[in-house]
């Protein structure tokens, strides 16, 4: 599984309709779930972004699914995804045995 944090913005739909968030996150782990994606975390910020989840998931196509027939075509927010590597992950990568 490969660790994803997304950086999301709400659009002018998404902060329109926020009294729907509690429903519309349920519906996003419920189908980040079937598609087997575990969400680890879901922070709302202040700042540039709005919302910032993190996911673990098994491949960028899994993580594209969910993207392009769950999360896009309710146009509320507008993501940016970063796949993340632990510090210890990226010792392995820097430092071989």
């Amino acid at each position: 599984m490969t660790v994803y944090i997304r950086l999301i913005t709400f659009t002018e739909k998404g902060s329109e309709g926020i009294k729907d968030f509690p429903k519309v996150r349920k519906e996003f782990l419920t189908k980040a779930k079937e598609l087997g994606i575990k969400v680890q975390a879901t922070y709302i910020t202040l700042g540039r972004y709005d919302m910032v989840t993190i996911l673990d998931a098994p491949d960028e196509k899994t993580l594209l699914k969910l993207e392009t027939t769950f999360i896009g075509p309710k146009g509320r927010t507008r993501t940016e995804t970063l796949t993340a590597l632990s510090a210890e992950e990226f010792e392995k990568v820097v430092m071989p045995a």
